[in-house]
């Protein structure tokens, strides 16, 4: 690995333990074997490092497999979207307990500047795609604000397997963790397709 990523990969472990305001540069030089001079020359100061790190940290995160998308098999969205749910499920799971997992969910406690660039890059990217799978998979039924709700919907569902990982499995049998990600998915894109039915009921009524 190169002094940068060097740099990355002890950054993303003294910010997931610390947090930005408490992780230092001495620290993360100290766990790279790199020097001021080096994360002065790559990033130019702490915030930028900061950046930088979160970026390459969701890059980073899951399998390392491509995101299903719409354009893979237009005509079975149904399917794409249930491919898409099933990435993004080991995508979590896989990232449970590293030093990925730990930066990301310190972010979402306690969030930084940072967090703006990453949900107009990435994130609103991956976003994007399963609103387009939701899309036509419902026949382009949903108004764009109940599409949202399904997509935020979704991710909820989808997120409570990882970041509910401790106390799920506390609870009573069965548990879920990676090895039930098949079984996950499938449950999370039925209730999804059967709620497109559902769409013009009244739930007060």
């Amino acid at each position: 690995m190169s002094t940068k990523e060097d740099i990355l990969d002890a950054a993303m472990a003294v910010f997931g333990k610390h947090g930005f305001r408490g992780g230092t540069i001495r620290d993360i030089c100290d766990r790279a074997g790199a020097n001021v001079a080096a994360v002065n020359y790559h990033f130019h100061d702490k915030a930028s490092l900061y950046t930088e790190v979160l970026q390459y940290a969701y890059r980073n995160a899951g399998t390392g497999e491509p995101m299903p998308t719409l354009a893979d098999a237009p005509d079975n969205p149904a399917a794409q979207l249930l491919a898409w749910i099933d990435w993004y499920v080991r995508r979590l799971l896989h990232s449970g307990g590293t030093d990925v997992g730990r930066l990301m969910a310190r972010e979402m406690t306690e969030p930084t500047a940072a967090l703006d660039d990453l949900a107009k890059g990435a994130v609103h990217d991956v976003f994007s795609e399963l609103g387009r799978l939701i899309d036509v998979a419902s026949g382009g039924t949903l108004t764009e604000r109940e599409l949202k709700l399904r997509c935020i919907a979704v991710v909820g569902q989808c997120l409570v397997f990882h970041t509910s990982r401790a106390m799920l499995e506390r609870l009573d049998p069965p548990h879920f963790g990676s090895k039930d990600a098949g079984e996950i998915s499938q449950h999370i894109a039925q209730w999804t397709i059967r709620s497109f039915d559902l769409s013009n009921v009244d739930p007060t009524t």
